[in-house]
């Protein structure tokens, strides 16, 4: 990804608190700890990623004027007190107002066209953190205009439903809007490694819905995220991140991220190989981690 043309990932589930804010945020911060260059995008009234990134709701205009206004993504981009190598352009609960704010003339589906070819050019890395419901007009500007879209569940049964009626909503919009929207994968979060049973029966479900989607990497039980999003930050902003296994499984899940993304053709067909972790020093998710890993200009 030497030359700029970011890859878009819209990031959610049609069900809330299943962890989809705290992947997509992670996951961005893992890569801007990397060495990539990230723009999230907070697409939710409710301002799940403004608010884990520790910025005022109402303090800074955002996605509303990005998406009603000619206003540009480096006017409107938090850069200050970011993870590293991560902007965001933040959301408030003004954003639900969004159809009142735009002309009855839009095209409600393609007001992301233009915002994301500008942050192309910027960016390695464009994450569209969605609302939980594919009504709300800009959940649907994403799914027409990502590349990608990341799930997050959680393994409880329950969490499995919304996955269900993202299946559905993505078939349709591959159908009707945009043909190259494809799954990137699901990743379990808050997972108790005590509770194999349960976790291999979801993990079964899952891979027989969507046959070499599921991630390898999954997040573990951890009281450090809401702690961390409490005062608004990520791991990847405290000085012992390295220790932390949360931050080094995020780390992991990054390159798997990476990995699919680069070599899509290979990924869609089945046929992508596995990552040698060991190699890139990655020994296991719980042992010492270099930040210059995989330096992208390779």
């Amino acid at each position: 990804m030497n030359e700029k043309s970011a890859v878009v990932i819209g990031v959610g589930n049609q069900k809330g608190g299943v962890g989809k804010t705290s992947n997509c945020i992670h996951i961005a911060a893992a890569l801007g700890t990397r060495g990539f260059h990230c723009l999230i995008i907070d697409l939710d009234p409710a301002a799940g990623a403004t608010k884990h990134l520790g910025i005022p709701v109402d303090r800074f205009a955002g996605t509303l004027e990005l998406l009603t206004t000619n206003d540009s993504i480096e006017n409107l981009a938090v850069t200050e007190s970011m993870p590293e190598g991560v902007h965001l352009v933040p959301s408030r609960p003004q954003l639900s107002e969004i159809d009142v704010r735009l002309s009855k003339y839009v095209d409600r589906t393609r007001i992301l066209e233009r915002p994301i070819a500008e942050a192309r050019r910027k960016y390695d890395f464009i994450f569209l953190d969605t609302g939980p419901s594919a009504a709300f007009t800009t959940t649907v500007a994403a799914y027409s205009t990502a590349e990608w879209f990341l799930l997050s569940a959680f393994p409880h049964p329950l969490s499995l439903s919304g996955l269900s009626e993202v299946f559905s909503d993505i078939a349709d919009v591959r159908r009707y809007r945009n043909p190259d929207l494809e799954i990137l994968g699901v990743v379990f979060t808050s997972v108790d490694r005590r509770a194999t049973r349960l976790h291999s029966q979801l993990d079964a479900a899952v891979s027989a819905a969507l046959p070499g989607r599921r991630f390898e990497n999954s997040i573990s039980q951890a009281v450090i995220l809401p702690d961390v999003s409490g005062v608004g930050k990520t791991l990847f902003q405290l000085s012992n991140w390295h220790s932390i296994p949360t931050a080094q499984q995020y780390l992991r899940l990054s390159v798997e991220l990476e990995w699919r993304v680069r070599n899509r053709e290979a990924f869609l067909a089945g046929t992508l190989g596995t990552i040698d972790y060991a190699a890139l020093g990655l020994h296991d998710e719980f042992g010492a981690l270099r930040c210059e890993l995989l330096s992208v200009n390779q």
